[in-house]
């Protein structure tokens, strides 16, 4: 045997003995391996239903719940993830349909949402333009949603039939471009785990406000918009949201225009009057927001100053952050130097205008300070907001009952049981799913070992000839 083929030899053992090492010590954290890879997940013992590995509070250091809210840099495009209290998740708006769009959500997730983050709880899409649908659907095929909010207008790409036509108003709008198409079929989807609930952004069902929480951490995420079935402007479709918890306060509007900011405005007017109760009945005039998402990139169009003075008092918007989802040099000139200039009129600090193509991402929390009192951080700084108007649950909804603590699948009393994914009747379980991969491995260095001899007594003959 000659020396380079003792010396390939002698590599070959040495590959197999230290990757055989590596997955012998990861064993250690199969079922973490599991669970992050998708092979395994818990479901309830009791009712059947798959229950997030994900953990069950987002909490600050000192164990006390926290709100976060990450405005993401997507470029020319909006996505906002959001973190609730009760552990829950959200996801608004996936960004244009580019790889680096689609990468760049991803690897957010993967870096700031925990190890074991496998779907959100709802996916809102604002409407049907595609620098707000197009990478979404690549989002939601790997962490699925399971309610997913969408705009009235039905999606007809090269004869698709919407699943969620049914639910659209009669005579609805049809958008047929691939964006939209693909982000509906995701968003109705069914996985292994669930089928997603579809639901048509409607302000008007009362049903659809989202809550959580108990005691002093009910939050509330609330449609106040759009209040037509149907817009000659797409952006128009974007429903404003406000978000609340521990009377800190988010307001976001996708794209929403001139149209549906007007007619926002006239419905909170008319609910002085009408003598209904009702979510409009919320903008008095102490009411206050903290953070404020900037409609349509900061165009000139949308956030206008009758929008601003509804949402929020002369003192609240001057000391309001103001969020700005544009690319660089983007070719639409957003934001628009009208909107800057309103800003600054209010006596906006330029520190409070915050914009993705200059700060990248945006996160901001609401969280206990060092002194254990709720405060508002963007970023790891404290910011000098104050909390105004408590949230307060819909009509007829109740607050959660104060959670009993959930034993863990190694506890004496099981609640939660393990399920692994199967293919053709075989668990897939990390332990085969690994030694198989490595038995793979074993082969192919055979045949490497057989190939090198062969060929090299071949080579060898040559030579003494």
């Amino acid at each position: 045997m000659s020396g380079k083929r003792k010396i390939s030899y002698i590599a070959d053992i040495a590959l197999l003995v230290v990757v055989a090492v590596v997955l012998a010590v990861t064993m250690a954290f199969s079922r973490s391996i599991e669970l992050t890879l998708g092979l395994a997940y818990y479901v309830d013992a009791e009712t059947g239903e798959v229950v997030s590995a994900k953990r069950t509070t987002v909490a600050s250091a000192d164990g006390a719940a926290e709100l976060r809210v990450h405005f993401l840099d997507v470029g020319q495009g909006d996505c906002t993830v959001i973190e609730l209290p009760d552990g829950k998740t959200m996801i608004i708006d996936g960004g244009e349909n580019t790889k680096a769009v689609k990468t760049a959500i991803l690897d957010y997730i993967d870096v700031n949402l925990p190890d074991d983050f496998a779907y959100f709880d709802y996916a809102v899409l604002t409407h049907a333009d595609s620098d707000h649908c197009g990478s979404l659907d690549d989002v939601l095929d790997v962490y699925p949603a399971r309610t997913f909010y969408r705009p009235n207008v039905e999606a007809t790409n090269n004869g698709y039939q919407d699943p969620g036509k049914s639910e659209l108003t009669v005579g609805a709008k049809t958008k047929d471009t691939v964006a939209y198409k693909n982000c509906i079929d995701s968003g109705y989807r069914a996985n292994a785990d669930f089928t997603p609930r579809g639901i048509v952004t409607d302000p008007s069902d009362e049903t659809q406000t989202i809550y959580g929480g108990s005691g002093d951490n009910i939050y509330t995420f609330t449609f106040y918009s759009p209040l037509s079935d149907d817009y000659t402007d797409w952006n128009d479709y974007s429903p404003i949201m406000i978000l609340n918890y521990r009377g800190f306060i988010f307001a976001m509007s996708g794209d929403a225009e001139k149209k549906n900011e007007e007619e926002f405005v006239q419905r909170t007017v008319d609910a002085r009057t009408d003598g209904v109760e009702d979510k409009y009945d919320l903008f008095t005039d102490e009411f206050t927001v903290n953070v404020i998402k900037a409609g349509h990139h900061g165009s000139r169009t949308s956030t206008s100053q009758a929008y601003i003075d509804t949402i929020t008092t002369e003192a609240g918007a001057a000391a309001a952050y103001y969020i700005i989802s544009c690319g660089e040099d983007n070719k639409y000139g957003h934001p628009h130097p009208e909107t800057i200039d309103r800003l600054g009129g209010m006596n906006v600090p330029k520190s409070n205008i915050l914009r993705t193509d200059e700060s990248g991402d945006l996160p901001f929390s609401v969280r206990t300070d060092a002194d254990g009192v709720y405060r508002m951080f963007y970023g790891d700084t404290q910011t000098s907001a104050t909390a105004g108007v408590l949230p307060s649950l819909p009509n007829g909804a109740q607050p959660e009952p104060e959670p009993e603590p959930t034993p863990g699948p190694d506890d004496g009393e099981q609640e939660l049981v393990l399920v692994y994914r199967e293919w053709n009747g075989i668990k897939l379980t990390w332990a085969l799913v690994a030694w198989s991969g490595y038995a793979c491995l074993v082969i192919l260095v055979i045949l490497h070992a057989a190939l090198t001899a062969v060929f090299g007594r071949r080579g060898g003959k040559g030579r003494r000839r």
